[in-house]
Parts: structure tokens; C-alpha cells; sequence
């Protein structure tokens, strides 16, 4: 990509970004740089729908061009050393039955503290790693559903800003709307503010339509920011009305 063809692929993106009405680049303002080919995103957004929304935009108007992913989440003041988000993740994945099976360790100082042995021999491992209000997230999941889960649980915890997800799904699937339609009834359903006995989830190219009823704005505004949270998502159409 030589200079001009970077300079106007920046401006593209800035203006485009700027028309979105779910991105406030004045309060939240992105740098945007490329280098030896590579579009770079970096700042940090108010939500897991703004920094959603900015990659899609980006791989939009990159084209070809790889594009990194280098925005955090607004998530208030950080705790000394990650402790705290440590401990929240720790209790996140601990907690959680689908992984009561699976090895679960922690990174820390360079060496691995288990936490929990493996219980089969054909369970998975997750290895958590906190560094800079970051959670890294490496190992084995027995499908793309248990990584799904594993990353918004990770986003769900206190202090988190960013998810790098590296589980390696085995054996691997090839991703589809009606596993990630299930990722996303599950997520809601784990989420005790929403009442997903109510909402019916559709998805069509990684498009997800949200339908059926809501007690509240607030309880539609969780549904909604719950599905953003699943990787995969390409973007959400809310159709949930409000009793």
C-alpha cells in the first residue's frame, strides 16, 4: 500500500466511523495507522459494541488489507497488578458447567498454577493469563460454542478491557448461523438481568436478529449488548419490544 493509497484508506475510515451513530470519535477518540501493510486500530471505546462495530467498519473499508485489533473497552479503574480482574476470571470459568471438566490453570510470573486438574481425558484446558487489564486466554475447547463462552465470561468479569482469545477448537468445525445462533441463547440466558424465556434469537450471516419482549429499556439494552458480546457476531438487529 504506498502513501496515498494509506492516507486516503485513514481518511475513509475516520469519516465512516464518524457517520456511525453507535461510535463517538470526539469523546473516544481512534488513532488509525499502517504499517507494512497492516491497517492498526488504537484508543479506547466506550463498549464491546463501539470496538465491534470499528473492526467491521475497518475490515470494511480495508478491503484486503489485514487489519489489527487494537481497541479497549472502557472499564473504570484498574486494580493493583490485575488481581482483582485475575480473580474474577478464576471464579468465571471455575463456576462455569460446561468447563467442570477441563483443566483450568493461570499464567502468572512466567509459571503455571493449576486450579483444577483434568477431570476426563477428552476434556479441554484453558490457560488464563492477565497482564494490563488483558485477558489472554490460550489452550483447548472441545467446540467454537465452549470458545464463545469462555471469551464473553471473560469480558463479563470486573476490570476487564480486552480479550485475546487463542483456544484452539478440537477437533476443529467450520463456523455456522445455527452454532452461533446457540452461543448467543446461551450467553443470554447466563445473563440473571435478562429474562431470555422472552426473546427469540435468528441468525442469518453472522447477522442476529433479536425479537420478542423486554420488561424494560434497560433489560432490552442488556439483551442486546449480551449478544455483542459473542465473537462472531457481525452485528445485531433489535426487534425486542418493551412491555
Amino acid at each position: 500500500m504506498n502513501e496515498n493509497s494509506a492516507a486516503h484508506t485513514a481518511r475513509s475510515l475516520t469519516a465512516a466511523l464518524e457517520q456511525e451513530p453507535r461510535f463517538n470519535l470526539h469523546r473516544f477518540p481512534i488513532h488509525i495507522s499502517l504499517s507494512d501493510g497492516v491497517v492498526s486500530l488504537e484508543g479506547t471505546v466506550e463498549d464491546i459494541i463501539a470496538k465491534r462495530v470499528a473492526m467491521t467498519i475497518a475490515h470494511r473499508i480495508a478491503g484486503n488489507v489485514p487489519v489489527r485489533d487494537r481497541l479497549r473497552v472502557e472499564a473504570g479503574p484498574r486494580s493493583h497488578e490485575d488481581g482483582t480482574l485475575r480473580d474474577h476470571v478464576i471464579k468465571s470459568l471455575l463456576g462455569e458447567p460446561v468447563f467442570s471438566k477441563y483443566r483450568i490453570q493461570v499464567l502468572r510470573n512466567g509459571s503455571h498454577e493449576t486450579l483444577r486438574e483434568l477431570q476426563s481425558e477428552d476434556a479441554g484446558d484453558i490457560v488464563i493469563q492477565i497482564r494490563d487489564a488483558t485477558v489472554t486466554l490460550e489452550g483447548r475447547v472441545g467446540s467454537l460454542t465452549h470458545r464463545r463462552l469462555a471469551e464473553v465470561l471473560a469480558w463479563w468479569s470486573a476490570g476487564c478491557e480486552d480479550v485475546d482469545n487463542r483456544l484452539r477448537v478440537v477437533p476443529p468445525e467450520q463456523e455456522n448461523d445455527g452454532e452461533l445462533s446457540d452461543a448467543v441463547r446461551i450467553v443470554i440466558e447466563k445473563d440473571p438481568l435478562v429474562q431470555a424465556g422472552q426473546l427469540a434469537v435468528s441468525v442469518r450471516g453472522k447477522i442476529v436478529t433479536l425479537s420478542g419482549y423486554a420488561a424494560s429499556k434497560e433489560e432490552q439494552r442488556l439483551a442486546v449488548l449480551d449478544t455483542w458480546y459473542v465473537p462472531g457476531v457481525r452485528d445485531v438487529i433489535d426487534r425486542i419490544q418493551i412491555t
